[in-house]
This record gives structure tokens, C-alpha cells and sequence, in this order.
């Protein structure tokens, strides 16, 4: 006489409740932890696509706020230099008081390797009349005032991490990054390691 083989039913169907709830785990605790911060006011970083992990001294502000504006980044270059430069995001809506990481990307098409510094300009649109909003912009990582070095057809990404402080004057809808890129010359005045949002010279 043979013993009867034991029905296999109810594990299968415990490995399935196993799975689902590995699943719906995973799925949701993105959500959730969004969740969770915003109810007791802790900043979540924003990643713009195209962007970088954020860095070491990429830091949150103490404060936020529901009021968002638009920002742009536009990207030039020094006449005849041949780089290719531009935000690999145009426009973007940012909370204030939330850390924003984006980045610039270069490449150098010509037939040597060349230092670049991109000097930059903030414009603000909205507001009563012309404002200097720089004071306003917490730049945490920066390529500006700073040496950066393009071999030759080498892809390059310049992060830039900045917070938008919810003090920002009000009627203020639009503010604009505005770089240029220009080629780096001998002890070039534009050049600023003492600039505390200037990372080291990449070479």
C-alpha cells in the first residue's frame, strides 16, 4: 500500500501571496516615502531626466513651500568655439524650498582638447520691475566660474543642483539660467576657485 501524495495546492498558493506582496511592496514604497516627507515637511529632492545622482554636498533647505515657479535654462557659446552645449532640460516647474538637480552637456567636435569656464546670468521675470534674484538661489553644485576640460569628442555632464528660497519675492513666475560658454584663457579673470559653488577643475 502506497502512501498518497500530499496536495501541492495551498503552497503554490502561499508563494503566490509571497510574490503579490513582494510586488505591491516595491511598487508602492517610492509613494509612500513621498508621502511620508511631505506630511512632516522633509524635502524630496527633484530629479530633472538627464541628471546626475545627487552629489556629497548636495543639501535640503530647512523650509518649503507650495508656490512654484518655471524655470529655463538656455545655453550659449564663445563664437567659433566648437563645443556643443546645451541643458539637457529646457523648462521646469520647481517648489520653492525643494532641491532641484539638473544637469549641461558638452561635447567637443573639434580636432583638439580645449578649457572651457561657463560664465552665468540669472533673469527674472514677474514682480515689481527689474529684480537681482541671485540672492534668492541657493546654488549647491555649479560648472560656473569654474575651469572644466573638453578632450576631443568626449560626451561631458555638468551637474548643477540649486534650492529656490520660499522667500523669493512674490509676482516672481519665471526665473532663467542663462550660461556661456567660453574658452578658458591664461590666468582668465573669469575663471573663480574661491567660488564656493565652483566644483575642482575636472581634467
Amino acid at each position: 500500500m502506497t502512501t498518497p501524495k500530499r496536495p501541492h495546492t495551498r503552497t503554490l498558493l502561499l508563494c503566490l501571496l509571497g510574490l503579490t506582496w513582494g510586488i505591491a511592496i516595491t511598487v508602492g514604497a517610492v509613494p509612500l516615502y513621498r508621502i511620508f516627507c511631505q506630511h512632516f515637511g522633509i524635502p524630496v529632492p527633484q530629479i530633472i531626466a538627464g541628471s546626475s545622482a545627487p552629489t556629497e554636498n548636495f543639501t535640503v533647505t530647512d523650509s518649503t513651500s507650495n508656490r512654484t515657479v518655471t524655470v529655463r535654462f538656455t545655453a550659449n557659446t564663445q563664437a567659433g568655439l566648437p563645443v556643443a552645449f546645451h541643458p539637457t532640460t529646457y523648462t521646469y516647474k520647481v517648489k520653492l524650498g525643494e532641491p532641484v538637480l539638473t544637469a549641461f552637456a558638452a561635447k567637443n567636435n573639434g580636432s583638439r582638447a580645449l578649457d572651457g569656464v561657463a560664465v552665468h546670468m540669472l533673469y527674472a521675470m514677474g514682480g515689481s520691475g527689474s529684480q537681482d534674484v541671485s540672492s534668492y538661489v541657493d546654488l549647491q553644485q555649479c560648472f560656473c566660474f569654474a575651469q572644466e576640460h573638453y578632450p576631443v569628442g568626449q560626451d561631458i555632464n555638468l551637474p548643477l543642483a540649486f534650492t529656490l528660497s520660499p522667500k523669493l519675492p512674490e509676482g516672481i513666475h519665471t526665473i532663467t539660467f542663462a550660461y556661456t560658454l567660453f574658452e578658458a584663457l591664461p590666468d582668465d579673470p573669469r575663471i573663480k576657485p574661491e567660488h564656493p559653488n565652483a566644483p575642482q577643475n575636472r581634467t
